[in-house]
């Protein structure tokens, strides 16, 4: 007998959507059948009228975080929650290496902030701020870990060290390592942000200006010389304007491993927003950008430049982002973990932009190939992990901060009428949310070791 049935829905994969029903057994998908076919069960859902999709995975998250002296609103129990309650049922967070630290340090360091605390299947990235000898050393015992991903913030101390990073590169294309890269140019960022200060201008709303596009064209162009040099794959995280996209279309034509991301952020939101009064609450790194720059992220959605649509979640308190005197204490991020999936439906599927399948795409499967959870992750077959969510395409929620589940006490999307949220998430065959109610215990969620980057991820 079944653990547990799905029955009725719509199954959406990336290549279809079609009525199937779903048997789990043990934490894991053990069918997908046509309607009727399934064995009995201990427990069925009854799907009609819904869609069923695979878990998201969210590669690009930042839980029980520090900055400016603060600590973020969310750790690894309320930030899980409030991932599960959107549909996303496997995250991969960035562990922060010490200056001067092990990169295993940092992971051990990540794991017991996440142990007995996430209701949510995890990994870990290494974010590498001292790329030393000793550092590069660890970096194939790393891999062999399972976190086999490494973060580079190109405007944090980068040039100083740019034939350290160079080092890095090379090393993680050896060993089957992916480089992820934070592109903004630290020369572009201090000269604009000194010229800005020098007029007296240090307010929030002068804080597109210290960091605009083109330094985030001219960090990804020299990224992909490094590459080019090393031979390492790159994965560019929450890319937000259109340059970027073009330098990347032309490396992919001459034949490099690129990879591209962009964030909820840049896809509903505007730099008109960092100029209204408490405009801080939408500071993130790159900043907002213009409308054309919108339309370019969605662009790049639709005609595959973008393989991933991931949240940077990292979430304050309005009195933290309130807390600077000037646009250069500002601290970036906000929360977005529970509405990274509904929201992308409703803005993307509903008004046309792209189709259920793409989306199913760029949350789930496309994240799980390339950071090496596939096929246990990001797919809805037999096998995979029973990680599922019962999508209602009908349901309307308006975001209302109170009614959410991060710890944050402002929402970004805050009044926003989204068509379409997910009724159940199930992770390895368990009901963790329903109806918008946690039911799972802290704790639950599991490490997850992962496979080194393939190539072919395009072609698994």
């Amino acid at each position: 007998m079944l653990d547990l049935a799905i029955v009725g829905g719509n199954v959406v994969t990336p290549d279809k959507i079609a009525p199937a029903d779903i048997g789990v057994s043990g934490g894991r998908i053990v069918a997908v059948v046509p309607p009727g076919k399934l064995e009995p069960s201990n427990r069925t859902i009854d799907a009609a009228g819904m869609l069923v999709l695979p878990g998201a995975v969210d590669p690009h998250t930042h839980l029980d975080a520090q900055m400016h002296g603060a600590r973020s609103a969310d750790d690894f129990y309320s930030g899980s929650v409030a991932a599960a309650a959107g549909g996303v049922t496997t995250i991969v967070d960035y562990a922060f290496q010490r200056n001067g630290g092990h990169l295993t340090e940092a992971i051990r360091n990540w794991r017991e902030k996440a142990r007995d605390r996430a209701i949510i299947d995890y990994g870990f990235h290494v974010a590498v701020l001292d790329p030393s000898d000793a550092a590069l050393e660890e970096v194939a015992g790393v891999v062999d870990r399972g976190c086999p991903s490494f973060k580079v913030f190109m405007m944090r101390r980068f040039e100083a060290r740019a034939r350290d990073f160079l080092k890095l590169f090379a090393m993680a294309a050896r060993c089957g390592g992916l480089v992820t890269i934070h592109a903004e140019d630290e020369n572009i960022i201090g000269f604009c942000t000194q010229r800005l200060i020098d007029e007296g201008k240090t307010g929030a709303q002068y804080f597109p200006d210290s960091r605009p596009p083109i330094s985030e064209a001219a960090a990804v162009s020299r990224a992909l010389k490094m590459a080019e040099v090393t031979g390492a794959p790159l994965y560019f995280v929450h890319l937000s304007s259109r340059a970027p996209l073009d330098e990347i279309r032309r490396a992919r034509d001459a034949g490099l491993t690129v990879l591209a991301e962009t964030r909820p952020i840049y896809l509903y939101l505007t730099e008109e927003l960092l100029r209204q009064p408490d405009g801080v609450r939408f500071v993130g790194h790159p900043p907002l950008r213009s409308a054309a720059d919108r339309d370019a992220m969605w662009e790049g959605l639709a005609d595959g430049t973008i393989d991933v649509v991931a949240t940077d979640h990292c979430s304050w308190t309005l009195k933290d982002k309130r807390g600077a005197d000037t646009f250069t204490r500002l601290i970036p991020g906000m929360a977005n973990l529970e509405t990274l999936v509904p929201m992308l439906y409703s803005e993307g599927v509903r008004s046309g932009r792209i189709s259920i399948e793409r989306m199913v795409d760029l949350v789930a499967t496309n994240p799980a190939k390339i950071f090496g959870l596939y096929p246990r992750k990001g797919v809805i077959a037999r096998g995979a992990d029973a990680d599922l969510v019962i999508f209602d395409p009908h349901q309307t929620v308006v975001v209302h901060q109170p009614e959410m589940h991060s710890g944050s006490d402002y929402d970004p999307f805050e009044g926003l009428e989204v068509r379409g949220w997910p009724r159940v998430t199930i992770s390895r065959g368990e009901v963790i949310v329903e109806d918008r109610k946690p039911r799972a215990k802290a704790g639950r969620g599991r490490f997850v070791p992962r496979e080194p980057f393939d190539p072919g991820w395009r072609h698994l």
